[in-house]
């Protein structure tokens, strides 16, 4: 029996942008390390991104992906499968055959796309297989080999990123989608879906080409977004206190930027919230803030610190309903017939984080030592209790 009084009982997380780096990378994560943090944060769904050794691109890679995840899985877990064979861009993958090998999305995250002819290419591709298109917006021109955003240029010595690198590779997405969406020809009503979204500018894009009436048949349109809970909460001077620990790509924005991006998810529009948990070794991370690679940890301190910038009900609409429903994945509801993915929260739990004793190998978290409040204290995948009171079941 599970007390659940003066408890939140609500639909299991949907996160559609974590790296669980197996194949390939199992000294930085495995599924099985990766999902346990899933279900002690509250995660019943994550979708994968296809950044492993070899990459997830081609069907019989997925096969295995999904072999590994039958073995070893805590929750569900679903594949994206790559843009480019090898992530070299210069070959596409197959989209329709990973789409019926089990991929649920197509991305470029982490190796971006950078012309106009190659956006065009993946969302007409995208469009016929019938599946989002997942964008890491960065033009490498003006992002060149910053390790920081241009907002922390005072704070440490590092080289910067524009923080236009974004905004600017937004306006061409949306110039290659308007070619594709607009030719009678290709047929084709693409869906782009922006990945961790972290500027004011790129923002403003969106919104542009939204009141511009362009639309597709989905709950909100054409274009469907996300940002991660750092950039929500962190703005570049998080750097300056926690050097690696605080050091992903995009890189934390100005507070401006973070003002920007907590208010729209907040108060304004329908978006997802996605982790991007991307776990290195300790060793990696230790390296410094110039040699260190990208990518923090965000599985098991992501509900906590997105309630305290949105508010607990914004937060479990943005982290369930609207995630799957921006993929169709037929989660983030409680009602008969639906999957039995449900989690138990105790609103009033404060606690502190600890790196040390989360489930996943990575351990670089600006949020270490930091006091957070709201603590998942039940896991359900499927009608199994996965998760019960800090204990991996």
């Amino acid at each position: 029996m599970l007390d659940a009084t003066d408890k939140v009982v609500t639909p299991g997380l949907v996160d559609l942008h974590v790296h669980l780096r197996e194949p390939g990378f199992e000294y930085k994560e495995t599924i099985a390390t990766g999902t346990r943090a899933a279900v002690m944060g509250g995660f019943t769904t994550i979708c994968a991104m296809p950044n492993t050794g070899p990459v997830i691109d081609r069907p019989e890679r997925v096969a295995d992906l999904l072999e590994r995840i039958a073995k070893s899985a805590y929750c569900r877990v679903l594949p994206i499968g790559a843009a480019t064979l090898d992530h070299k861009n210069e070959v596409f993958t197959d989209f329709a055959a990973l789409k019926a090998a089990g991929c649920v999305a197509i991305s470029d995250d982490a190796f971006p796309l950078q012309r106009m002819d190659e956006m065009v290419e993946a969302l007409t591709r995208a469009g016929q297989a019938d599946l989002p298109f997942i964008a890491h917006c960065e033009l490498k021109g003006l992002s060149r080999d910053g390790v920081v955003d241009r907002s922390a240029e005072r704070l440490v010595d590092a080289p910067v990123q524009e923080t236009l690198a974004e905004a600017a590779s937004v306006r061409l997405w949306l110039a290659a989608l308007d070619r594709v969406a607009s030719d009678p020809r290709r047929g084709v009503q693409p869906h782009l879906h922006f990945a961790h979204v972290s500027t004011r500018a790129a923002l403003e894009a969106m919104a542009r080409h939204v009141r511009q009436g362009r639309s597709i048949e989905k709950p909100w349109g054409f274009v469907t977004r996300e940002t991660a809970p750092h950039y929500l909460s962190l703005s570049s001077e998080a750097v300056s206190r926690h050097g690696a620990a605080a050091k992903m790509n995009p890189p934390l924005r100005s507070a401006a930027d973070v003002e920007a991006v907590r208010w729209t998810t907040g108060c304004l529009d329908v978006c997802a919230v996605a982790t991007d948990h991307a776990p290195h070794s300790p060793e990696e991370k230790a390296a410094g803030l110039l040699e260190a690679p990208f990518g923090i940890v965000g599985l098991e301190t992501a509900l906590p610190v997105v309630r305290a910038e949105i508010g607990l009900d914004a937060a479990l609409a943005r982290m369930s309903y609207f995630p799957s429903d921006i993929f169709g994945l037929g989660r983030g509801v409680l009602q008969e017939g639906a999957p039995a993915d449900v989690i138990v929260i105790d609103p009033q739990a404060r606690w502190q984080v600890d790196p040390s004793r989360f489930e996943s190998k990575g351990r670089a978290s600006p949020w270490a030592g930091e006091w957070l409040a709201g603590r998942v204290c039940a896991t359900f995948v499927g009608g199994n209790l996965r998760m019960r009171d800090g204990v991996i079941l």
